[in-house]
């Protein structure tokens, strides 16, 4: 696992000395990605460097590495998980191997297959391969977008890094916000691929490479994408779930490769409970798992994770979030990001991350399988909105007015608007609207200043979603809408984010290649039926997740921001959107703001949502642009 850094120039510009100097200012600012060690080529033309947290071939695995004749050289971030059969395939075709890392096994590979090289890995990765002869470099990006890479390309030279705080160390990165990103974020509370927060600056999609050859000429391709075919289906549902119980054990074992210590964050849900049963299984010695607890109630899980822990004799550890040290770190936590990302559950990630970190370097997790499997409860709008469009009007009308009558603080009252809110309009508009977590269309045209008002920056969401439209069921092309925007844009990047920031290495089994071209396979019926999420992967591993997991309720990484926003973050908030602060800025309409804090304070109506997109967006903008 490391971080990696490039910088190409398609002149003589920069001097080696020049080049040089870059590359150190990068891997200094993604340090905390591979503090083990770091390493650098540098010549005329191009620097690459890294950082790296060493868990496979300690001794060797030391970065760049070359092939044979010293004509190419690669940097790599990730984990390749099958790459003990790839190296055996490439030594009967007389390739040689000088260390036992996955690192040298990709690059190899490269040279046997090209480009279709990422087509035959299975795991998380990003890498560039320099052809030192040639002057090209190639760059790729895993299936699912498990590893991130920024870049920028310019007139005399192209950029690259694992983080945008490296890019920006190179002095190539204007910092003009993109309006388009900005829209996005204040929608969605983040910014998927290919965008980013700086206009020109940009996230390579997952599942593509890009070419860049000595001239400055790119290329950018897709390499894989998950197929919908109805005629693949199985839909014989004992075979399925036989299918599907084969292929996640193989999953997690292949994840479990690692030459140091590894273990699993537990939350007590579905996803976890599997990863977590899984790995006991096969691992010759307990386990050790990780969990948060909350002393809210509310939002605490961590006993359905004690009860997992204890079926599977793990070494559970467990650590009650204390709200003052939330507080205390939450610059840290914010910044971390590089660009806005007002997920609130990034918090209590981090402190998991945090604690795993004293006893682990790598840890797996329960990730993805909601997106795969139709896990979350917005997946039963149709359903709820069917159900209540089938009540008499003047019943509507009456439940219509009470429910909005009552404070908007519980999440029964807000999830009942939702279904309310949707009645009548057409499936698309629902799914895309439970996407947004943020401001809503007319929301964003009150809050933002007539310059930066973008309509259509949601368009995508759109392409996604009918991409397979005909092919599929309306759900698939949901599921299949999610892993490429929300998977991509906030929940591989929350963990990798904040696992980073604390030096450990999350794995996720479930977004193995075969898991995902599997899911695809498996009927949407066997997925969910009714009010029955998940239906197929809870049958397939009943044995394995405990009772009292498969009736508990989804409580997810919750904060009480409604009550920091009340007290503790109450003046912090305030001063970041004082009207002069505003004003300065020029991108948000303080009197619409206003409205939003006097809502809140009131107790009128919970907007710590909102509030939480602005404060994280100011705490942003200050430390890259102030501070």
């Amino acid at each position: 696992m490391c971080g990696i850094n490039g910088y190409v120039q398609y002149n003589e510009t920069l001097s080696i000395q020049d080049l040089n100097l870059k590359i150190d200012l990068m891997n200094q600012k993604i340090i905390h990605r591979g503090p083990d060690d770091s390493g650098k080529y540098v010549s005329q033309n191009a620097a690459f460097g890294m950082t790296r947290l060493s868990i496979i071939d300690l001794k060797t695995g030391n970065q760049p590495i070359f092939n044979e004749n010293k004509t190419k050289l690669i940097v790599f971030n990730g984990e390749i998980y099958n790459y003990k059969k790839i190296k055996e395939e490439l030594k009967r075709k007389n390739y040689k191997f000088h260390t036992d890392t996955d690192t040298e096994v990709v690059l190899l590979a490269y040279e046997e297959y090209g480009k279709d090289c990422p087509n035959h890995l299975i795991g998380m990765f990003c890498f560039a391969i320099y052809d030192i002869i040639s002057g090209e470099t190639f760059i790729a990006r895993d299936r699912a977008g498990e590893k991130p890479l920024y870049y920028i390309n310019q007139k005399d030279h192209f950029a690259f890094a694992s983080e945008l705080k490296s890019l920006l160390a190179t002095g190539s990165v204007a910092k003009k916000i993109s309006r388009k990103a900005l829209s996005q974020y204040l929608q969605l509370t983040y910014i998927p691929a290919p965008l980013t927060i700086f206009e020109d600056v940009y996230k390579l999609l997952p599942a593509h490479y890009i070419i860049i050859d000595k001239e400055g000429k790119i290329q950018i391709e897709k390499y894989w994408d998950v197929k919908y075919d109805r005629s693949n289906l199985i839909n014989d549902y004992d075979k399925c779930k036989k299918e599907l119980r084969q292929t996640i054990y193989n999953a997690v074992e292949n994840s479990m490769v690692s030459d140091v210590p590894i273990g699993a964050f537990l939350s007590g849900g579905i996803d976890s409970s599997i990863i977590v049963g899984i790995m006991s299984d096969i691992s010759a010695v307990p386990i050790n798992t990780f969990t948060i607890g909350f002393k809210n109630k509310e939002f605490d899980e961590s006993g359905l994770a004690s009860i997992v822990a204890k079926k599977w004799n793990t070494n559970h550890h467990t650590f009650i979030l204390d709200y003052d040290r939330v507080l205390k770190e939450i610059d840290s936590i914010v910044s971390d990001f590089d660009e806005p990302f007002a997920d609130s559950s990034a918090i209590p990630t981090y402190f998991v991350s945090k604690l795993a970190r004293k006893s682990v370097k790598v840890v797996l997790t329960g990730d993805a399988g909601d997106e795969l499997f139709a896990g979350y409860s917005k997946y039963l709008i149709d359903y709820y909105s069917g159900i209540y469009e089938n009540i008499p009007p003047f019943l509507r009308s009456l439940f219509e007015g009470l429910i909005y009558k009552l404070p908007d603080k519980g999440s029964f009252s807000r999830k009942v608007r939702k279904v309310i809110q949707s009645t009548n309009k057409e499936l698309f508009g629902k799914r895309k609207e439970l996407m947004c977590l943020g401001f809503k269309d007319a929301e964003l045209q009150q809050l933002l200043t007539p310059s930066f008002i973008l309509n259509d920056s949601l368009d995508f969401i759109e392409e996604y979603y009918k991409y397979y439209g005909g092919v599929t069921d309306e759900l698939s092309q949901t599921l299949y809408t999610d892993l490429h925007i929300v998977l991509e844009g906030d929940m591989l990047t929350k963990v990798d984010r904040m696992s980073m920031l604390n030096s450990v290495e999350t794995r996720v089994p479930l977004l193995d290649k075969n898991v995902i071209e599997l899911a695809a396979r498996i009927p949407s019926k066997y997925k969910i039926h009714k009010k029955n999420l998940k239906m197929i992967l809870k049958d397939t591993f009943s044995d394995i997740i405990p009772e009292e997991s498969l009736k508990g309720a989804k409580k997810g990484f919750e904060v009480p921001l409604d009550i920091w926003f009340r007290g503790a973050l109450k003046d912090t908030l305030l001063s970041m959107l004082n009207e002069d602060v505003i004003q300065k800025q020029g991108l948000f309409n303080y009197k619409y703001i206003e409205t939003l804090l006097n809502e809140h304070f009131s107790g009128i109506k919970n907007r710590k949502g909102e509030l939480w997109i602005l404060f994280v967006f100011q705490k942003w903008y200050q430390n890259y642009f102030i501070n």
